[in-house]
């Protein structure tokens, strides 16, 4: 599995959403998402989840997120959102993702 996947990275340069020309960096997406998953896991396993399935639910909830940016944003403007903006966008995507509120 680690030589697959090692492959998939060093051969992988680019990842594009949809049919519109927003590419995004394969590093950085992986970053993006594994900081994400790091940052939301302990809270899952703090509403006592067991470690698998809160892995499960932050990579579902990290992923949904971060791919309602790439639908609405380029890599170079999240790089230039300032972090009140990434915060807003981020709380507003998140909600979007659990069904709280509707897409605009």
């Amino acid at each position: 599995m680690k030589p697959l996947l090692l492959l998939l990275l060093f051969f992988t340069t680019t990842v594009q959403a949809h049919d519109e020309e927003l590419e995004y960096r394969t590093h950085f997406l992986f970053t993006w998402s594994g900081n994400c998953v790091q940052k939301i896991l302990p809270d899952f396993q703090r509403q006592g989840m067991p470690y698998l399935f809160a892995l499960s639910m932050a990579s579902q909830g990290c992923g949904c997120v971060i791919d309602e940016f790439r639908k609405k944003h380029t890599q170079t403007e999240v790089l230039g959102f300032s972090e009140k903006e990434r915060l807003e966008k981020s709380m507003y995507y998140t909600q979007i993702c659990a069904g709280q509120v509707k897409e605009m």
